[in-house]
């Protein structure tokens, strides 16, 4: 019976310590910023510095209310897709113009930045699934690949045909190689790979919230890093 009773709850336990986690890690990442904001502030206050030092106060002050609500954005949207009653609206999407709209909108972002972005999509894939959520999970991918990508390289996105009833979106791009051990845990939420990405608007949430979006589409959602390239996979059941 103890047995039983402790394999009983096991689940439960588990779920509960995450959630500790999560309330403590979420806890740490606004720790930073509103230290930041109240120390600005408390100098604001004092009349010894000069209009140019009391500026740089309230820019510090305004770069750290973004990354707060940022932050704080991306926790309701953890939060929304956690709550099982939650329903999103779902219909027949063709995720080939999906993708390749996606492409376009970042290619601007990649040239800023000393970087190339090439498309392929097999045409007229079709997938039943919630718009804003699968644009979500595909934005977050060439986000990342844009930020840890190797300087003048190329990022690819591609979506093809697996066979009849699946398909798979492929996000690509040469950087620093991630650990076996990283490739395990990289969608838990607040986990990076560089933990010196903290201050930049970097919060480990992306990958945990496009994962979140993924299952909900009864899909899959995985990384690879081979010989310097690092790729994301999106498999997800077509529309037939």
């Amino acid at each position: 019976s103890i047995f039983l009773a402790k394999w009983a709850i096991k689940p439960v336990a588990r779920a509960w310590q995450q959630q500790k986690q999560f309330v403590a890690d979420a806890s740490h990442e606004l720790k930073t910023p509103l230290t930041v904001i109240m120390t600005n502030a408390d100098l604001l206050q004092n009349t010894d510095f000069t209009d140019s030092e009391r500026y740089n106060f309230l820019q510090s002050i305004y770069l750290m209310s973004g990354q707060m609500k940022q932050l704080v954005e991306k926790l309701l949207i953890l939060a929304k897709s956690d709550n099982q009653e939650t329903s999103v609206p779902m219909e027949t999407l063709n995720l080939s113009k999906l993708v390749l709209d996606a492409a376009i909108s970042f290619e601007g972002v990649f040239a800023e930045n000393g970087l190339v972005l090439e498309s392929f999509a097999e045409s007229d894939i079709k997938v039943h699934g919630n718009k804003e959520g699968l644009q979500q999970v595909i934005d977050i991918l060439l986000d990342n690949a844009g930020k840890y990508s190797t300087p003048n390289s190329t990022t690819h996105i591609e979506l093809k045909n697996i066979d009849w009833k699946k398909c798979c979106i492929k996000v690509s791009n040469p950087g620093l190689p991630i650990p076996q051990e990283d490739l395990k845990n990289i969608f838990q939420r607040f986990y990076r790979t560089d933990k010196a990405r903290s201050r930049d608007g970097s919060f480990g949430l992306g990958l945990s919230i496009a994962e979140n979006i993924v299952h909900l589409h009864k899909g899959k959602i995985w990384a690879e890093s081979q010989n310097s390239i690092n790729s994301f996979f999106v498999e997800l059941r077509k529309d037939i």
